[in-house]
């Protein structure tokens, strides 16, 4: 374990330190938005394992308590609308938001809305594209052991592409910028152990290449806005940089202690918002931390 039980840093409010305070400014408490991997699921994609991989059931025995109280959960993710029906299906929730904020499921996978306007995103990111194919390689050659792409995990995606590794992202979108592909940005998803690559990287990252202005925080807006709910009925839960820019769409942030992995781009992302709470537990047990005390 790379984090230290103790947090002092300035600029982390502790969720521990804060509950009343959070309890009573919460209000009336409609819509959970949740990340997957390293929130809701441990970091291999298991919502019934802790990040040790020994067996851990209280998060999901919790999703009963939240339903019988009427609240709904809306899974915000990178995966795409297909592999999101199969994760919903498994755990009971009918409502998801794809793709890292591009899209809005809802009845199980029966609508589907696109978030943002289409119209203005010029690049081919799909299966098999030429354009695809091109940034791959473009990224292969500057980052030569550092990431990696293949083709078939965009198989079924409509607006963004998926990358595992580490680099320096800013570096990789002023590369992007720079090779004509305006209006694309690769965006840090997390630190995940879902897949095992032969690369040279201390830490593998989630990261996706996106239309510029797509996010879950877009995603999260579009998904508010659409149920008529205000910023003040909806908390969300997550752990990392993308996660992060949720804060702005609702009362509410919950932080995963295992986010501070990646603590440069936390802090980085954190100056921007004032309701993020860091839990004391990581992972799922983090989120059966802050949704245990909600509904106590």
């Amino acid at each position: 374990m790379l984090i230290s039980k103790e947090v002092k840093k300035p600029g982390y409010k502790l969720f521990g330190d804060h509950r009343e305070k959070i309890r009573d400014g919460l209000g009336e408490l409609k819509v959970i938005y949740t990340d997957l991997d390293g929130t809701l699921y441990n970091d291999r994609g298991c919502i019934i394992k802790d990040r040790e991989g020994k067996y851990y059931f209280k998060a999901v025995r919790l999703l009963e308590d939240i339903e019988k109280k009427g609240l709904k959960i809306v899974i915000v993710s990178g995966r795409d609308k297909y592999q999101l029906k199969y994760h919903s299906q498994v755990i009971g929730i009918s409502d998801y938001i794809a793709e890292l904020g591009a899209e809005a499921v809802y009845n199980d996978g029966k609508d589907v809305h696109i978030t943002f306007d289409n119209g203005r995103h010029i690049h081919d990111l799909t299966y098999g594209s030429r354009e695809l194919e091109k940034i791959i390689d473009l990224m292969n050659k500057n980052f030569p052991g550092k990431i990696e792409s293949r083709m078939e995990w965009s198989r079924y995606r409509s607006f963004n592409a998926v990358f595992f590794g580490e680099i320096d992202l800013d570096y990789g979108n002023e590369i992007l910028k720079k090779a004509g592909y305006d209006g694309l940005e690769f965006v840090d998803n997390g630190i995940s152990r879902l897949v095992k690559l032969d690369l040279d990287v201390e830490k593998l990252h989630i990261y996706n290449l996106m239309p510029e202005g797509v996010n879950k925080a877009s995603g999260v807006r579009f998904d508010r806005e659409s149920r008529g709910l205000e910023i003040e009925n909806c908390i969300a839960l997550g752990d990392s940089p993308e996660d992060l820019k949720m804060a702005g769409e609702v009362k509410y942030f919950f932080l995963m202690k295992n986010a501070l992995e990646q603590r440069e781009a936390i802090e980085k992302e954190l100056a921007s918002h004032d309701n993020v709470y860091l839990t004391g537990e990581i992972m799922n047990k983090g989120w059966y931390e802050v949704m245990s005390f909600l509904l106590g």
